[in-house]
């Protein structure tokens, strides 16, 4: 056979639609510390299957090792696809699980980066050859065949979508401070989709923000809504926030406005300056602070056009580097 894409523990959505893209067998194998069973599953895999092209997802450090170790024993080519929480590390947890495995970086054919920014830090931290590394950017995501309206009653026409995960690094709270101070927030509603019990803490803090502002009507929590309702959410709206302020990372939210072709609205990080140049309209400051003016300039004063010219370059950008790791993929095997 021509490849698998090994993941332990936590699946991500790049991960799946890379497979797809690649056309490899995808093997996700759950398991916690100390990886006894996900370890023994992948040498079994590797054994039996003999692939000749392994892809693993990284995290975690220690199936980097123990696919290196193998890959040596059967001849076999290793593609490290790196995200952040290895190669930067930001929980006591994820250092010890992932730093010291950096090194292995080097004994494997090719490794694969998610931005521009990422790529240089692979290369200054783990010691990885540039000419050994490659920016892939993330497949853009297949919205289902079916789409239905939301169960709740709202103008998905004139609003804005922020697809949250609801975890502790998202000032949820803040943003909607910051959406009612804007000119936007008198003509769009703010959506706010995913399943806040991860968070109650959290939702308790919107809702006591919402009702002190009086914004009942202008911010809407949806909860956990199905696939083909959150698609016709992306498809209606007028445009997507992609809330991250972490670097050397690109939101997965950004590429699902790029798939439906909206504008989003995002953090003014390195690594997005870098791809799409400090022209980008729709930008606010990490710490949130000139949020309601990102908003306006976006949406009230006319700019979105010029975000959605950014938003064909990177459906461009996505495709041809899907198709840069196909042709090197070929070449491995």
């Amino acid at each position: 056979m021509l490849g698998v894409f090994i993941a332990w523990k936590r699946l991500s959505r790049r991960t799946e639609d890379l497979s797809r893209e690649l056309g490899l067998e995808l093997l996700f194998i759950r398991d916690r510390l100390p990886y006894f069973k996900a370890f023994v599953n992948t040498a079994t895999i590797l054994r039996e299957k003999k692939p000749r092209v392994v892809f693993i997802q990284l995290p975690q450090g220690p199936l980097l090792a123990e696919v290196v170790m193998f890959s040596r024993l059967l001849k076999l080519s290793v593609v490290a696809d790196v995200h952040t929480g290895f190669i930067y590390p930001t929980a006591f947890k994820e250092v010890l699980l992932n730093k010291p495995f950096h090194s292995y970086l080097r004994f494997v054919r090719l490794v694969v980066a998610h931005n521009i920014l990422e790529r240089e830090l692979i290369v200054r931290k783990a010691g990885v050859l540039f000419e050994k590394s490659l920016v892939v950017y993330d497949p853009l995501p297949k919205p289902p065949q079916r789409l239905s309206k939301l169960a709740i009653e709202v103008d998905v026409e004139n609003a804005i979508s922020l697809p949250a995960s609801w975890s502790s690094d998202e000032p949820l709270d803040k943003v909607v401070e910051e959406f009612s101070k804007s000119r936007t927030s008198r003509e769009l509603a703010l959506i706010i989709t995913g399943s806040w019990k991860r968070n109650r803490e959290l939702y308790n803090k919107v809702n006591k923000v919402v009702g002190k502002l009086g914004k009942e009507k202008r911010v809407i929590l949806t909860g956990f809504i199905p696939d083909e309702e959150y698609w016709y959410l992306l498809k209606s709206c007028r445009a997507v926030i992609a809330l991250t302020n972490r670097e050397y990372t690109l939101p997965h939210a950004m590429w699902e406005s790029v798939a439906v072709r909206k504008p989003f609205i995002t953090a003014r990080t390195r690594a997005i300056e870098l791809e799409l140049g400090s022209s980008y309209p729709c930008v606010f400051k990490p710490d949130l602070s000139d949020f309601a003016q990102a908003l306006d300039k976006c949406l009230v004063e006319g700019e979105s056009g010029r975000a959605v010219d950014a938003v064909e370059n990177l459906a461009l950008k996505s495709k041809q580097s899907i198709e840069k790791l196909r042709r090197v993929i070929q070449s491995l095997a």
